[in-house]
C-alpha cells in the first residue's frame, strides 16, 4: 500500500463517501438482506455469551444500526425472550437480559450454529461488492508497475512480464531454479495493486453463516472514528471490514480441504476457503509439487475458477452456491511445468514466467542491497573475491538468494571470532564451504533475467 493510500485510509477522504455508496448501511431489517430469525438468533447468542448488554452495545457487536437492532429487540420481547434490566446507573442505561425462554432459544441457536460475531451479509451483497472492487487492470501500466517494484532488483523485461500478467487478471505460473527469487517476487506482486477493499466479517448462505474475515490473513485499516458509531446511518455497512487488498501465501502445508468451506465440529462454525479470503487480492501457491497431493488434483479443482473466475462451493450437506473467484492466483515451483500437469492446464496458465540465475550486474546490485540491509559496509574486494574465485572454481550459478545467505553466514563467523561487524575473504570462503554441498548444480543463466551482459572478469577491471 502506498503512503497516499495509507493517508486516505487514515483521514477517510475521499474514501468514506465511495465506501458508503458501495456498501450503504441498512436502515431496517429488510435492507440487511437477512431473515429476521437469523439476526434474532445471533442477538440471543451474544447475550448468552456475554450476559446483559445495552442496545448500543448490542448494535456495536452486531455491526447493525440501532433502529435495525431495535426491530429485533421488540420482536424478541414480544416473544418473551428478553426483558429490561436496570442497574441504577444513568450513564449506561437499561440493559437487555435473557429470560428463561430466551436462554433456551439462545442455547438451541448455538447448537445449530456456533458463530457469535458481527452479523453476516447475504450472498448477493457479497457478490456485488466483490465485483465492484475487482482489481483495476487498466491502472497497471509499465510506469506504475515499475514504480511498484522499484525496491525489487530485477531486469526491466522481467518486471514488464509480471506487470502484463497482473493486468491480465489471469493466473501466473512462476518456475525456475531453487533460490532464484520466486517466493520473494511472488510475495511482492500485491504491491502492484493499489487501493483498499471491503471484506465481510461473515457471509450468510441458506441461513448458514460462513466466517470470511481472518485477522491472521487480512490487514485491517482504520478509516475514521465516525464509522464506529453504529447507531448512526452514515458511513459504510459495519458488517464489512476495511482492509488492504489481501495477499495469502501457502506452501507445502496446503491441503485440498482448504479450498472448500470447512466446518469445525467443535465450534460448529463454517470457515471460508482460501480463494474466497483472497478475493480482490492475490493468492500465492508456493512450492507447488511439495504438497501431500498430486498437483493435477489442484488444477482439476480449479479448471473453472481459472478460466471463468467463478467458483462453486457447498455449505452444509446440500447448499451449493456460486461465488466470484476474483483473486489473482500465482503458482510458484522449482519443478518443470511439464512434470506437474498436462497441456490442457498449461494452456489456461497463459503467463508462465521462468526465473533463473542473475547476470553479474544484477548480482552486484543484490549484493550491495544486502550489505546495506545488514548494515555492513560494501567492500568491493569481497564481491570481487566471490565472483572471481568462488563461483568460477565451482561453476555455481549466480542465484538471487546467495548474497543474503553467504554474507549472513560470513558475519556469523566474524561475530563468533569476536571480530566485529565486518567479514573477510576467509570468512566468505568458510561460509561458501559450509553452505554448498560438494557437488553443485551448473546451469546456464536464464535469458529472461538478463539485464545487461557481463562476465566475472569484466567486473574486476
Amino acid at each position: 500500500m502506498t503512503s497516499e493510500t495509507a493517508a486516505r485510509a487514515r483521514t477517510g477522504a475521499p474514501t468514506a463517501h465511495r465506501l458508503a455508496q458501495l456498501a450503504p448501511r441498512p436502515v431496517n431489517i429488510d435492507a440487511t438482506g437477512l431473515a429476521p430469525e437469523l439476526v434474532a438468533d445471533l442477538l440471543l447468542k451474544h447475550l448468552l455469551h456475554t450476559g446483559p448488554l445495552t442496545s448500543a452495545a448490542l448494535a456495536e457487536r452486531l455491526g447493525l444500526p440501532g433502529p435495525v437492532v431495535e426491530q429485533i429487540v421488540q420482536l424478541l420481547r414480544q416473544e418473551g425472550c428478553l426483558h429490561l434490566q436496570t442497574n441504577g446507573s444513568f450513564d449506561s442505561g437499561p440493559r437487555l437480559a435473557l429470560t428463561e425462554r430466551g436462554r433456551q432459544h439462545g442455547t438451541d441457536a448455538l447448537q445449530r450454529c456456533g458463530y457469535i460475531g458481527t452479523a453476516p451479509v447475504p450472498l448477493d451483497t457479497y457478490v456485488r461488492v466483490v465485483r465492484a472492487q475487482a482489481i483495476p487492470r487498466q491502472g497497471l501500466t509499465r510506469e506504475s508497475t515499475r514504480h511498484s517494484f522499484r525496491n525489487v532488483i530485477m531486469a526491466e523485461e522481467l518486471c514488464d512480464r509480471f506487470g502484463v500478467a497482473m493486468g491480465s487478471g489471469r493466473a501466473i505460473f512462476i518456475y525456475g531454479t531453487a533460490g532464484s527469487g520466486k517466493t520473494y517476487i511472488a510475495s511482492r506482486l500485491i504491491g502492484a495493486l493499489q487501493g483498499e477493499v471491503l471484506l465481510p466479517h461473515a457471509l450468510a448462505v441458506d441461513n448458514k453463516v460462513i466466517r470470511v474475515f481472518d485477522p491472521a490473513m487480512h490487514e485491517q485499516l482504520e478509516l475514521h472514528e465516525g464509522n464506529r458509531r453504529v447507531l448512526l446511518t452514515q458511513g459504510f455497512d459495519a458488517r464489512f471490514v476495511l482492509c488492504s487488498r489481501p495477499q495469502i501465501i501457502v506452501g507445502g502445508d496446503l491441503s485440498m480441504d482448504m479450498l472448500d468451506i470447512q466446518f469445525n465440529a467443535a465450534t460448529r462454525e463454517y470457515n471460508a476457503p482460501l480463494q474466497m479470503k483472497a478475493n480482490n487480492g492475490v493468492l500465492v501457491i508456493d512450492d507447488l509439487g511439495r504438497q501431500r497431493f498430486l498437483p493435477q488434483r489442484l488444477f482439476d479443482r480449479w479448471i473453472v475458477p481459472l478460466e471463468h473466475h467463478i467458483d462453486y462451493l457447498t455449505v452444509g450437506t446440500d447448499a451449493r452456491f456460486k461465488t466470484p473467484c476474483n483473486a489473482t492466483i500465482v503458482f510458484s515451483t522449482n519443478l518443470e511445468p511439464g512434470e506437474l500437469t498436462d497441456d490442457a492446464v498449461l494452456r489456461r496458465l497463459a503467463y508462465k514466467i521462468k526465473l533463473g540465475p542473475l547476470t553479474v550486474d544484477l548480482y552486484m546490485r543484490v549484493w550491495i542491497a544486502v550489505c546495506d540491509e545488514m548494515k555492513v559496509g560494501f567492500d568491493k574486494e569481497m564481491l570481487n573475491y566471490a565472483l572471481t574465485e568462488l563461483y568460477p572454481a565451482t561453476g555455481c550459478p549466480l542465484l538471487a538468494c546467495h548474497p543474503r545467505d553467504l554474507i549472513g553466514m560470513a558475519l556469523d563467523k566474524a561475530s563468533y571470532d569476536q571480530r566485529g561487524g565486518r567479514f573477510t575473504a576467509e570468512d566468505l570462503r568458510w561460509a561458501w564451504d559450509v553452505y554448498f554441498l560438494p557437488k553443485t548444480d551448473d546451469r546456464e543463466p536464464c535469458e529472461v533475467a538478463a539485464g545487461t551482459t557481463g562476465s566475472f572478469r569484466n567486473w574486476t577491471t
